[in-house]
This record gives C-alpha cells, structure tokens and sequence, in this order.
C-alpha cells in the first residue's frame, strides 16, 4: 500500500509517532487523503527540524509545524478544552496498521467536532457512518 510505504520511508522512532488528521480516514477506506498528518512528540519534533529537511512552517492559530512533501507533522494535536489530550495518550492509543500506528477513529472523530470546520463536520458524518457499520 503506498501510503503505508511513505509513512514508513520517514523511518520515524516507534512509539514516538502516530498518523492523525485524514490519514486514519484514508487507511480505512473511508476517504482519500492528499497529504499525510503525524503527531510527535516534542523531542523527535526538534531532532527533525534540526536536519533541515523540513520547512517549519506556521498554521493560522499560530501554531508551528513541519512540512516535507505530502506531510505535516506537529508536536501536538489539541484544540483548546473542547479537546486536549496529550501526545503520549494518543500514542498509547494508537491502532496499529502494517506497522504504522493510527489515531483511532474516536480520536479524530472528537478532534474534528473540536475543531468544526465545514470539512471537518463532513468528515464527522463519514466517521459516524464508518462506526456504526463496525
């Protein structure tokens, strides 16, 4: 699978990462993705804007990010109180797919109604549709 593949050409430290944002979405057949969202913790964060492959770049809120091609890889994945837990919790969570660890679809699902953008309430009921054929 080649999303799979990509995410594993990263070479990223086990249980220091998960695939969040659409790409649980695109793993379970739910929708396609055009890019590739990952949480890290801090330290692995720092390490990779070191190498100078990445461009750390800026979200509207203000928050900081890497951007390298088809991903983008924060340090953390909040949204304020409506949705704040920590990195190490969702990596604990983390559903393993062909080796890649995934931000459950609970998880996203309660990112995304956090967040409530118009594309994020979409994806809300693809969530909620997925979940109650499983």
């Amino acid at each position: 699978m080649k999303f799979i593949n990509l995410v594993k050409k990263l070479n990223l430290p086990t249980g220091q990462y998960l695939v969040f944002g659409s790409g649980p979405l695109h793993i379970h057949g739910i929708r396609e993705t055009r890019d590739i969202d990952i949480c890290v913790k801090p330290e692995v964060y720092e390490e990779l804007k070191s190498t100078g492959e990445w461009e750390e770049k800026t979200y509207h809120d203000g928050s900081r990010y890497l951007s390298k091609d088809m991903f983008e890889i924060v340090s953390d994945w909040d949204y304020g109180e409506k949705y704040c837990p920590t990195v190490s919790e969702l990596i604990e969570r983390a559903e393993i797919i062909e080796g890649i660890p995934f931000a459950p679809l609970e998880d996203v699902l309660n990112w995304k109604k956090a967040y409530a953008r118009p594309k994020d309430l979409e994806d809300v009921k693809l969530i909620k549709a997925y979940l109650k054929t499983k």
